[in-house]
């Protein structure tokens, strides 16, 4: 496997981190996260000169369909609502790949099998993690296989066209009831509110597999 990590951590803050790092920058700087967006909230909060230096945000997390962990809500997302919400009214340019396209990227054992057989440290770790994962979300969701769910979000930024995305206004759910957390995506323009996010829609599986493929190889 790969060699124990040398890296530790550092002493400070990450919000503290990206504030810096952004107001240090000459606004070419796409944020990618991909679990909770706590941590680039406050740092919006805390420091507003920093929106102007994001390129873009293309994050994981969020569903213009359903969640999955609560019947609206996505993990991600629902993990801090408020932030999410912060984030997704800041004006800062923002992708969405939410469940609805990274559901589609459905790791079947052939898809596996074929990663492995690149030989290296990488397809063998993409192995391991996929057949838990497969094993997983089949059990929890009753899907044929495990989706790739991260990783679109690099994908897009290497090769945006492999995603078909459409313009909508999102807004994110901080009432305390069902929806709590819940990103809702006016598909339909029915607000007629100016739209906040690119949300991916659909995905060239072939091609982004041939993508994860050589990426695995460059390892």
């Amino acid at each position: 496997m790969f060699d124990e990590l040398e890296r530790s951590a550092k002493e400070q803050h990450g919000v503290q981190y990206i504030i810096g790092t952004l107001m240090n920058s000459d606004g070419d700087i796409t944020l990618v996260p991909t679990g909770p967006l706590s941590n680039i909230a406050m740092a919006m909060k805390l420091e507003p000169a920093i929106l102007p230096k994001i390129k873009e945000i293309v994050l994981m997390g969020g569903a213009y369909g359903n969640g999955n962990f609560t019947p609206s809500a996505e993990f991600n997302i629902l993990a801090d609502p408020e932030a999410a919400h912060v984030v997704f009214k800041s004006g800062a340019p923002i992708v969405m790949m939410g469940l609805d396209v990274t559901n589609q990227t459905l790791c079947t054992p052939t898809v596996i099998e074929r990663m492995e057989a690149v030989g290296n440290k990488a397809g063998k770790l993409f192995g391991d993690l996929l057949r838990f994962t497969l094993k997983t979300q089949y059990e929890e969701f009753g899907l044929e296989a495990g989706p790739i769910h991260d990783a679109t979000t690099i994908a897009y930024l290497i090769d945006p066209s492999l995603f078909e995305v459409k313009e909508m206004f999102v807004e994110v759910d901080i009432n305390r009831g069902p929806s709590y957390g819940r990103t809702v995506c006016d598909e339909s323009n029915v607000l007629k509110q100016p739209a906040n996010a690119k949300v991916g829609t659909g995905i060239d599986n072939d091609r982004f597999f041939d993508l994860v493929e050589e990426c695995i190889r460059m390892y």
